[in-house]
């Protein structure tokens, strides 16, 4: 009987204990609101793939955290809502590597031109080890890495001609990303490279301050540059990964429950956008021609020659990132097109 009664106390003691314990779990997720800036329109699959990081965490938190995205960039371009999470302004960012190489500097390595030639291969580099040690080097810029999504490779439109040879290229005034490989990149092509943020770049191409520009397909499109744009044509000369950012200051705060929710959440919301990125860019060559732009691809000779003038820049920044790092993106690279 004394043992029994040992027993039952022992039964109820512990399952006080787990009672607490569920009690101090659930207590580890605070009501939060979190500003997510990212620079493109919703319909864009990043912005899509916000939204669903959204739901995500939502529903892991029981609708504590609430996340709320501000696409078009309205609360700051890129650069500036970087810089607004690492003051812990706003809670969460999305900002290109070329854009975030002004932290972390070896992010750069994803600007060399022609270095990809697959999505498949840019998934296997920023899914890699190496893709992660990237990410953390942002904890020595009050930024936290969460994880990857992506701009997808980078093609030119312009009002002026089709492109079909790298001496078209000459003399066209060409918006690119404010990083210092694309400026040299277009340079090394012949055009007048003019850097400028994002949101401008709408008005520069319709009062023709510049003749075109370099983005996605898919940003092309959401940005309604088919509008205002009649010449569409596949360079690929940069495929473009992005990192998704907290600010540290907000990320310090969180319990350890919170910031798991936070990374789970940006790894499934990373493969729903990759699946819907690559579904809609079957799809947006012909809904671009339809809209009236007129396409056109580079053929492989010519794809060569542009590689050839660009070697320079690609060896200029090599040097400069170091070339063990450059090595084990290629090999990684070397890796999966064996696999494939």
């Amino acid at each position: 009987m004394k043992h029994s009664t040992r027993t039952a106390i022992a039964c109820i003691l512990a399952a006080a204990g787990l009672l607490n314990l569920g009690q101090v779990q659930a207590s580890d997720i605070q009501n939060r609101k979190i500003k997510f800036s990212y620079p493109v329109a919703k319909d864009n699959p990043v912005g899509m793939a916000i939204d669903k990081f959204s739901q995500i965490v939502a529903k892991k938190s029981d609708g504590k955290l609430k996340v709320t995205g501000y696409p078009n960039a309205q609360l700051g371009n890129e650069i500036q809502s970087m810089s607004s999470a690492q003051g812990g302004i706003i809670e969460m960012a999305i900002t290109s590597t070329a854009g975030a190489a002004g932290n972390v500097k070896e992010l750069a390595v994803f600007d060399l031109p022609f270095l990809f030639s697959s999505e498949k291969e840019a998934d296997a580099v920023v899914d890699s080890a190496l893709g992660q040690e990237l990410l953390d080097k942002f904890s020595d810029k009050q930024l936290i890495g969460l994880c990857y999504m992506d701009w997808g490779f980078r093609q030119v439109t312009n009002s002026k001609r089709p492109i079909a040879k790298l001496e078209d290229f000459a003399g066209l005034k060409i918006r690119t990303l404010q990083n210092r490989v694309y400026i040299d990149i277009f340079t090394a092509l012949g055009a007048t490279p003019l850097p400028l943020p994002y949101p401008e770049t709408y008005t520069a191409l319709e009062t023709k301050a510049i003749d075109g520009q370099e983005s996605s397909y898919l940003v092309t499109q959401s940005s309604s540059y088919q509008d205002i744009q009649k010449y569409l044509t596949e360079t690929q000369h940069v495929y473009l990964p992005a990192a998704v950012l907290v600010s540290k200051k907000f990320w310090d705060k969180l319990s350890s429950t919170e910031q798991q929710i936070l990374s789970s959440a940006c790894q499934e919301a990373k493969a729903y956008q990759r699946e819907v990125s690559r579904k809609m860019e079957q799809e947006v060559v012909d809904q671009l021609t339809k809209a009236g732009m007129q396409f056109n691809r580079i053929e492989p000779q010519e794809r060569q020659r542009m590689v050839e003038v660009t070697r320079p820049v690609f060896e200029k920044y090599k040097a400069e990132l170091g070339a063990e790092l450059v090595d084990r993106v290629q090999a990684i690279i070397d890796k999966t097109r064996q696999a494939n």
